[in-house]
């Protein structure tokens, strides 16, 4: 599943973006999904849940904004 893959590295760019700017919360990540990227959003978002558990992004909503293009892109997240 390559889903896995790409949550762990989307996981691992917002960790080192929460440290760098020392956030203590994630209440909403904003994801670029393309129709074309084989991605199957349910898996993404338990996925996201699950690796998010223990980590500033536990309970943090994923909000999903659809492309027509063939990528999984990070925009921006929401912290307190």
């Amino acid at each position: 599943m390559h889903e896995m893959h790409l949550v762990r590295q989307m996981f691992e760019d917002l960790l080192r973006l929460v440290n760098e700017n020392k956030v203590e919360r994630v209440s909403r990540v904003y994801l670029k999904m393309g129709e074309f990227s084989e991605i199957n959003e349910e898996i993404l978002r338990y996925f996201f849940v699950e690796h998010g558990r223990g980590t500033v992004l536990e309970g943090a909503q994923l909000v999903v904004e659809k492309s027509p293009l063939r990528e999984l892109r990070l925009v921006s997240f929401d912290c307190d």
